[in-house]
């Protein structure tokens, strides 16, 4: 079983955390022990918390980072560094509960009204990205996922919109994703738009 591993100040604790995942470890500072199988949930602005998401996502662990202020800056710091998920510290054990269920099945989890200003603002600019994106390694049905997805479309919006299912959307993300070598939306959504 998953573990998860809150490193935070000692000021901020919350009691959804412990409600959320019983048997969660909570610490101000980096722990010794951590497992494969652990989930690290970071606060911003603990000391070094950017090399913390670096040097756990180095390490192949599932990253969130925690706010107290939702801000588009930290967001993006955070996601460079390489973190999974971002999310308000004090949200709800439900919210914890979807964030941690969305990054284990390989998403990725952004508060919605940032989310919505994200794809509002990489849908009307034209990006100078650089990345190796072949688009040309597609098959057509991959490509008319990806016009629809970084659109901002959920799975099950594209879905009802091409006449499939959720799950082949699925698959086809996961085969875009590994040809276009990106990881989640937001970066598949900057690789095309930078072509």
């Amino acid at each position: 079983m998953r573990q998860s591993i809150f490193i935070t100040h000692p000021e901020l604790e919350s009691s959804h955390w412990s409600s959320a995942f019983a048997g969660c470890v909570i610490c101000t500072k980096e722990p010794k022990q951590i497992n494969a199988s652990s989930i690290i949930w970071v606060l911003a602005g603990t000391p070094g918390w950017l090399e913390l998401v670096k040097k756990y996502t180095q390490k192949r662990l599932p990253v969130i980072v925690m706010t107290t202020n939702l801000d588009i800056e930290e967001l993006r710091a955070a996601l460079q560094a390489g973190a999974r998920g971002y999310v308000e510290a004090l949200a709800s054990k439900v919210i914890l509960q979807q964030v941690l269920e969305t990054i284990c099945s390989g998403g990725l989890w952004l508060p919605g009204q940032l989310l919505s200003n994200i794809v509002g603002a990489l849908s009307q600019q034209q990006i100078n990205y650089t990345h190796a994106c072949d688009i040309e390694s597609l098959t057509k049905r991959e490509r008319q996922v990806v016009d629809i997805v970084i659109t901002g479309a959920t799975n099950k919006q594209a879905a009802e919109s091409l006449n499939i299912t959720e799950r082949t959307i699925k698959e086809h993300m996961s085969s875009i994703f590994s040809k276009l070598k990106v990881r989640d939306r937001i970066q598949l959504m900057l690789a095309v738009k930078g072509n």
